[in-house]
């Protein structure tokens, strides 16, 4: 019989549903769907997820355990993470393949959670749609397209102007309580769009167009709000339940008649034990661990 342990390698977002990435240990990746009845168990292990390779993402060779997500070796072998902390001013040598990625179409975006202040971040062009939907907002928007550098650098002045580059979990979780509506967040958004010009640089402006409001999935949408107990990710918890609603990295699971919210991006490179029923498989769609 195969194995049921696998290696949680992250979470996504498919046709308006979360699913979780798994790696069976010493089989294939797959993806978990969220929905329906979930049961599995936390495990005391910890493994690495692997680096961003030449061909795209690529298990660790030596199944170790991680410095929070990577080992350090995966950490050295990411061609990825130079681009990850680079803000486009002064791009590191790139292989040819991460060259290419990186001077592609890329996207600037904003992002309203719930409250004043708007998150800006940067999405590669195949994801523009998906690194909006994953993060769960009440309401984001592309307001900029051209070579990820230049966007990348658009990134970093708005950063150091009033806009937050990087936003915690545990508050993202802590807005989906609060009472903004998704107008509300949307007319946050227009403008905000609507004073880029007057902050960036005028060589900027030609990659700057009205805002492109991403369609969130319904769920996500209908789940904001809803009354849950959040629960810790601990080895040997058993998330055992229905799926009642999922907005970006949370998971709402009905379990014990309570609503619980789970975290799902504090499951990633932990290994679960799933029961041995055979869940409903996916095919594996490329896309970037981190």
């Amino acid at each position: 019989m195969a194995t049921t342990r696998h290696l949680v390698i992250g979470y996504a977002w498919r046709d308006g549903a979360a699913v979780l990435r798994l790696l069976q240990l010493g089989g294939e990746t797959w993806e978990l769907d969220l929905e329906g009845h979930l049961s599995f168990e936390v495990t005391q292990e910890r493994r690495c997820v692997g680096h961003f390779g030449h061909g795209g993402p690529e298990c660790c060779p030596d199944g170790a355990e991680p410095l929070s997500t990577q080992c350090g070796a995966c950490i050295r072998r990411d061609l990825f993470r130079p681009c990850m902390i680079c803000n486009g001013f002064r791009c590191p040598t790139l292989a040819p393949t991460q060259h290419r990625r990186c001077t592609a179409t890329h996207h600037l975006y904003l992002a309203c959670f719930g409250a004043e202040d708007l998150k800006v971040g940067t999405a590669a062009n195949l994801r523009r749609d998906a690194r909006l939907i994953e993060q769960g907002p009440l309401a984001g928007a592309r307001v900029a397209q051209g070579p990820g550098p230049q966007i990348k650098q658009m990134e970093h002045v708005l950063s150091h102007a009033g806009f937050t580059e990087a936003m915690r979990r545990s508050r993202k979780l802590a807005l989906m309580l609060g009472g903004m509506t998704v107008a509300e967040a949307a007319a946050r958004i227009r403008e905000a769009a609507n004073a880029l010009p007057d902050i960036l640089p005028d060589a900027y402006h030609q990659w700057l167009h009205a805002p492109h409001f991403v369609e969130l999935p319904e769920v996500a949408l209908r789940s904001r709000g809803m009354s849950a107990t959040q629960m810790p990710i601990q080895p040997g918890r058993m998330l055992d339940g229905e799926v009642v609603g999922a907005v970006g990295h949370v998971l709402y699971l009905s379990q014990h008649d309570a609503t619980v919210a789970v975290d799902l991006g504090a499951l990633k490179a932990r290994v679960i034990d799933l029961e041995p029923v055979g869940p409903r498989k996916r095919p594996e769609v490329q896309l970037g661990l981190f």
